[in-house]
């Protein structure tokens, strides 16, 4: 069973059409470090941000509120939030390398919502309320930081292995001092851990205004809980300095993983949301 596209739906697939060839130009950054090449990759990523934005607005606007009503929709927003950070990093900090890093799970992110725009998505109990698209909304932009955090990390754990191993190329120079890109990292994973905690709790008021006790056994909201628990542990032990750089670039990959495939493998074999199967009784 498959549900109908929105009527701005080209909108977002040439969002998507513009973020290839940007992830081309950054792949090719890295073969080639010419700035032309970055600054190129940026500004399609611009424009492709821009359409983005103008879907967003179009789905608002047929839709009367906020476009956070399917799993399509909470995708697309997190599409959106992820190619806005990787949009400001890139204009900020001017280099190409890190957007080679960033740009591939833009990309992969719109490239999932193909799947979710094709698929019927279930109808959830107190649609609309405020709560559930302040949970909705805080929780993409949460993933939005995470893969963010994954991204700078791969660019941090490729510039501690060159330093160590004294293979300093010219793309080692394109990347910015490990100092800056670990402060970056954390505080990237800090907002990231911060955000999804205010997801779940928006999601607790919500559960609560459904009738639904908050000592309810739910699958989904157990495994947001042990993941951001997970990353608040790593934040703490890295600013105690009992975890060095190498290993929270590594364990801020590892989670994302983990956060990436869990939620899905949450979804697709314990139903998501406990209170949410059965049509939400």
């Amino acid at each position: 069973m498959t549900e109908s596209l929105p009527a701005c739906f080209p909108v977002y697939e040439a969002a998507f059409a513009l973020q290839v060839p940007a992830l081309l130009l950054f792949l090719a950054y890295t073969i080639r470090p010419r700035r032309a090449l970055a600054a190129s990759a940026t500004a399609l990523l611009t424009a492709s941000l821009a359409l983005h934005i103008a879907f967003t607005v179009c789905l608002g606007a047929a839709s009367g509120g906020l476009p956070l009503s399917s799993a399509f929709e909470a995708v697309s927003l997190w599409g959106l939030c992820l190619t806005a950070l990787v949009v400001a990093v890139e204009w900020r900090h001017r280099l190409g390398l890190l957007g080679a890093f960033l740009a591939p799970l833009s990309a992969a992110t719109l490239l999932m919502g193909f799947r979710f725009a094709h698929s019927a998505s279930r109808t959830a109990p107190g649609l609309g309320d405020a709560w559930l698209l302040a949970h909705v909304a805080l929780a993409m932009a949460g993933f939005a930081l995470f893969t963010a955090a994954a991204g700078v990390a791969g660019a941090y754990l490729v510039q501690d292995r060159q330093l160590k191993s004294k293979r300093i190329d010219a793309l080692t120079y394109e990347l910015p001092p490990l100092g800056s890109l670990e402060s970056l990292l954390v505080r990237l994973s800090a907002a990231g851990a911060l955000t999804f905690l205010c997801a779940v709790a928006a999601g607790f008021v919500w559960r609560l205004r459904l009738g639904v006790p908050l000592a309810a056994w739910d699958p989904k909201v157990a495994f947001s809980l042990g993941v951001a628990g997970a990353y608040a542990a790593c934040l703490g032990r890295r600013w105690r300095g009992a975890m060095g750089g190498r290993a929270f670039a590594l364990a801020c990959v590892a989670l994302f993983l983990v956060l990436f495939f869990g939620i899905y493998l949450v979804d697709l074999y314990f139903g998501g949301h406990a209170f949410l199967r059965g049509g939400g009784g």
